[in-house]
Formats: C-alpha cells, structure tokens, sequence
C-alpha cells in the first residue's frame, strides 16, 4: 500500500457489513454498519457508503465470511457473491484485495492493546508463538496468525466447519438430536447464533419443557438476567462447547501465543462467560491439560477487528493482477 493511497476497508458478514476509510494502516474515519440484507449486493452497499462521505478511493481491501481463494467470492451464509475483477471496476480502485474476514481479524490481533480486548484466564501469551482466532457469528470463523522470519502471517481456514464431539452424555443426546434432524454436528452447527436456538431447543426437548421459540439474542438475554432457567442452561452449554472447540484449535495450531474469540456473540456476556464452564472445558484435555493452562484466552472487545486488519492487510501482486 502506498502511504498516501487513500483505502476503502470493509469486513462483510451476513448480517452486517461496516465501512472505513484508511490510509497507511490508520482510519480517517469512525466505521459505519449497514444492513447486509438491506443491499442487492456489495457494490450497490460500497458506493452508498461512499456517497455518504463523499470519498473516491484509490484501493480497497475487502474481508468476507466465506473462502476467497477463485475469482468469484460467495459469502457462505449470505447470498451475495461478486468478481474481484467487476468489484475493482464498479469501485473504480486501481488495486482490490480480498481476505477471509477471520484472516482479516487475526492481522489486527497483535494491534488490540490492553483496552481492545479481556482476559479469561491462562498463563502469559509466549512472544513468537502462533495466536488463533475464532469467532460465533452468524457462523463460526477459525484463522491462525504464524511467525514467520518477515513477521506474521495470517492464514484462514474452514476451521468452523470442523466436526463437534461431545464430552458427557447430555451432550451426546443433543448431538444425536442434530443428526435425528438430518442436520451436520458441526462446530458452526452449535458456536454460531443459530446454534444458540438449536441448543435451546435441545434442552427443552432433554427437560420436556414446551419452551416458546426464542431468538439467540433472547436466549442470551435472559440467561445473563436470570429469568429462565432453560435459557440459562442453554447458554452453559453453549460456552462449555466453546471451551473445548478453543483448545481443539489451540492444540491444533500450538498457540502458545493466544487464543482469541471474536465476532459479535460472546462480548455480550462476557461476565457470564468467566463464570461458565467455559475455562474448565479449555483446560480439560487429559496429558495436554498443563499446556492449555498456560495459554491465554481473550475476548476481543474491540468493536472493529476485521476492518482493522483489512486496513493492515498487504495487497499483494496476484490480488492486483485480479483486480
């Protein structure tokens, strides 16, 4: 990026999708949020954002929820999809890069600070080790961010869609009812928001308990307030399955220097998260339980990690030559 180029940043998830204007790494102004349903497609979101400043940029890094490595982008839980090349000429840049939101998120991981993210117990982040990023959302993004000898590289995966396991017998009965449903046991399938819904549903049916259908937000609403014991139970769980999906990539990826969780669920009980089962689970690994103790687990609360990290993010030649 050239210091003076003038940035378009986006992170584009399937229920929201915020805009930002960088240059050299820094933002010019405060990120704005947009309705993803509420626009046919990114373009047609892009320039009304754009209109809205009044800026013409002269680059633009988008980060997407879905698998960027062909031409075309299709979100995976969104129906939009768009041409690196098309979206360079609707936008008029003259050089587009494209990453994976969580690839995005896990560039500005060394950028958080103090105040950019919390503490859920561990040890102290090892320098020089490899971080890991994930997230519910709509879905549930998983990238890692590798030390390399030219500094770190950020690295996306389908981590999200990942088979799920249970650890007790309650939890084998809820995954075999997500099977009965002819429905895959993935992670994202129980760590997104619509797998908040599918677990509450789940411990309804365990109890026999008539529960009223609820949205996640709800769900997560009055178990954090205490007025429904089956909600309260549903978001336990939720934040054990967590634990375990955290130290899986954990000890997948030997991150040693970190795990975080993002996107747009879990900083919103975060106080209920400490005093969950969810460190236990973490920690709960037989021979490998002293090397996940060490390791460190925040939250991110910083509102904007991906479109930090897309203002960060290096264009490089083949995104160039796409565009």
């Amino acid at each position: 990026m050239s210091p003076a180029a003038l940035r378009l940043v986006a992170d584009v998830g399937g229920t929201h999708t915020r805009f930002a204007l960088a240059q050299a790494g820094e933002f010019l102004d405060g990120p704005r949020t947009l309705p993803t349903r509420a626009f046919a497609s990114l373009a047609e979101a892009a320039h009304a954002y754009l209109r809205e400043c009044g800026a013409r940029p002269d680059e633009a890094c988008i980060a997407v929820a879905g698998p960027v490595d062909a031409d075309t982008v299709r979100l995976t839980n969104h129906d939009w999809e768009f041409s690196h090349r098309a979206l360079a000429a609707e936008l008029g840049v003259a050089r587009l890069g494209v990453l994976n939101d969580f690839e995005a998120i896990a560039l500005a991981l060394p950028h958080l600070g103090a105040t950019g993210r919390l503490a859920i117990g561990g040890g102290t982040a090892r320098a020089g080790k490899p971080l890991v990023a994930l997230g519910p959302g709509t879905g549930l993004g998983v990238a890692q961010l590798v030390p390399t000898r030219d500094g770190f590289q950020a690295i996306a995966t389908e981590g999200g869609h990942a088979s799920i396991g249970p650890a007790n017998a309650e939890e084998l009965r809820m995954i075999a009812a997500l099977l009965e449903a002819g429905e895959h046991a993935s992670r994202e399938s129980l760590l997104s928001g619509p797998g908040i819904e599918r677990i509450h549903r789940a411990v309804c049916a365990l109890r026999a308990h008539t529960c009223e259908a609820q949205s996640a937000a709800q769900i997560q609403q009055r178990a954090v307030d205490g007025t429904h014991p089956c909600c309260r139970e549903s978001l336990e769980h939720f934040c054990a399955f967590l634990g375990t999906a955290a130290a899986d990539q954990a000890l997948c990826c030997g991150a040693q220097g970190g795990v975080y969780i993002a996107g747009g669920i879990v900083p919103r009980f975060t106080d209920f998260l400490r005093h969950s089962r969810f460190r236990a689970r973490f920690e709960d690994k037989g021979p490998m339980s002293a090397y996940l103790r060490a390791i460190p687990v925040f939250v991110i609360t910083r509102s904007d990690p991906g479109l930090l990290g897309a203002a960060l993010a290096t264009i490089d030649q083949s995104q160039e030559n796409a565009a």
